[in-house]
Parts: C-alpha cells; structure tokens; sequence
C-alpha cells in the first residue's frame, strides 16, 4: 500500500533570502510555486545577495498585494514593487549563470541599500526571463532557487535534531517551500516520486545547507546551531548514488531537506492535502542512529 503522510505548512520566499510568506494554498509555475523567488537583490556586478552575506534581509517581510509586493523592516517606509514588463539588465544566479531581468527601480534600490549599507540593487525575473540549472543532463526552470524549483522539509527531522542540538531553532531556518510531517525522521531522503493534490514531484534530492540556517529569521542575529549538530549527525563525505553531476554540490556539505522539480503547471496544493509516495530509494547518506 502506498504510504500517505499530509502537507503541513506552504511558503513562499517572494525576494530570494528576505522573510516568507505563509499561504493555505498554492499553484504551480513552470519554475515552482507562483510566486516564489521571483526577485532578488544583487550587487554592483550583478551578484545576488543573500543572508550569507547581508543577515539582515531576513528581517525584510513581503506581503503580496495585488500582483506586486509590499515590503516592510522595522523602522522602514513601506516599499511597494511590482514585476518590471520587460527585461532591461541581467543578474547572475546563485551557480554564476547571467540571467535577463528587469531592473526594479531608484526607490527600490534606495531602500535596500539603506537597509543593508552597501549598494545594491533589486532585480526581478519577468515573464521574459529564462533560467535553466546549468548542471547536465538537468533541464529544469527556475526562479531565483539555487539548484531546483521547490525545497520539502520534514518536522520530524527538524525534532530529531533539536533533541540533540546546544540549542533551539525552528523550521523557518531552513526557508522550505513545502513542510511535512511523516512521523518518522529521514524517510523524506527516500522519496523519488510523490504526488501532493494533483501536483506530481520528482527529481529529489538531499539539500546541501550553507550558513543561512544559522541566521535567525525573525532579529537576523547570526548562531552556531543548527551547523553544529548538522555537521555532527548529517555531514556527506560522499554522494555515490546521486547522479554525478549533483556531487559537487552534495559531498563536502551537511544536508537537510529535498529539492524537487514539480508539475504539472496550474495544479493547486493546499495545506491539508495528503502526500502519497510513489517510488523510494536508497538515501544519499543512511538516516543517523
């Protein structure tokens, strides 16, 4: 019989790195959930920005409005942006791919340049813009995601490293899309095919975690967890039955979480649904003791 587990919590992150947005509800995009990371900030190069570099766009909180956003920081007026209509520059993705955007504005770049005290811009991908994850053999769309379109986190794996982490943190941490609970920790590492509503997943993968976890995403004050305990019980030295051209990414990291393309697009998830797992695998590293 096939497993059935249920769809805990959806997020969006509208601007690559700043706050999520909760929703009941989602559809699907060619390049992921609507609206996810559809802008980022980037520097004079055109290089993104993230927490990795810049802690406080966790404190920058989106709002959808309309077709555009709202984005609100404490202390801040209220910015309003909207999806440019047409490609007038071009951002570098996370891999270093040159990607066509439209430039968001002065007031936009003003105020995030303030935020963060260094120059910078906010892009957008418009419907003109086109990004592939340059890895072959992987022909999938993208926003503004590292390396696939919709990140899964399981609770369960998030309590099994709170009980042995030197202090708390939550899920919003790890900035997922999609969260389950499954009851048992790690068994979302086997999962290669599963279906949530009449959306249908696939090309899973363990996800390497860089600093950002350690970020808080509520006061952007940086901490030690969850890396410590990641690099204790959840460290890849290597990835032999992932495909090869993935290793790079996944040996050398800790992981937490899958990433996997979606389809098809205009189907709806809605939390609540229930996850139905059709095929399994053997996991990247074995679920720890």
């Amino acid at each position: 019989m096939t497993a059935t587990y249920r769809l805990q919590a959806i997020h969006i992150h509208p601007v690559k790195s700043c706050g999520a947005v909760a929703l009941d509800r989602a559809e699907v995009a060619a390049t992921g959930l609507v609206g996810d990371r559809r802008f980022q900030v980037v520097d004079t190069d055109g290089n993104p920005v993230t927490q990795r570099q810049q802690p406080s766009l966790a404190v920058v909180r989106p709002a959808l409005v309309g077709g555009g956003l709202e984005l609100r920081a404490d202390g801040r007026t209220t910015l309003r942006v909207d999806i440019p209509s047409s490609n007038d520059t071009a951002a570098n993705s996370l891999l270093g791919v040159p990607v066509a955007a439209g430039d968001v504005g002065d007031e936009a770049a003003a105020w995030f340049t303030d935020l963060l005290g260094a120059p910078v811009r906010l892009v957008a991908m418009t419907e003109h813009s086109v990004y592939r994850v340059p890895i072959p053999g992987i022909d999938v769309p993208l926003g503004w995601a590292d390396a696939c379109p919709v990140h899964v986190a399981n609770t369960a794996s998030l309590r099994w490293l709170n009980e042995r982490s030197s202090e708390p943190f939550g899920m919003d941490r790890f900035r997922p899309n999609l969260t389950v609970d499954a009851a048992e920790a790690w068994i979302e590492d086997t999962w290669r095919d599963f279906s949530i509503g009449a959306a249908r997943f696939g090309l899973c993968l363990p996800w390497p975690r860089c600093t950002v976890p350690q970020v808080d995403q509520v006061d952007a004050t940086r901490h030690k967890e969850p890396a410590k305990v990641l690099k204790q019980h959840r460290w890849c030295s290597e990835a032999t039955s992932a495909p090869e051209a993935f290793r790079p990414l996944l040996e050398g990291s800790a992981l937490f979480g899958i990433g996997c393309s979606v389809q098809p697009e205009g189907a709806v998830i809605s939390v609540g649904d229930e996850i139905a797992v059709h095929d399994r695998g053997a996991p990247t590293i074995p679920a720890p003791a």
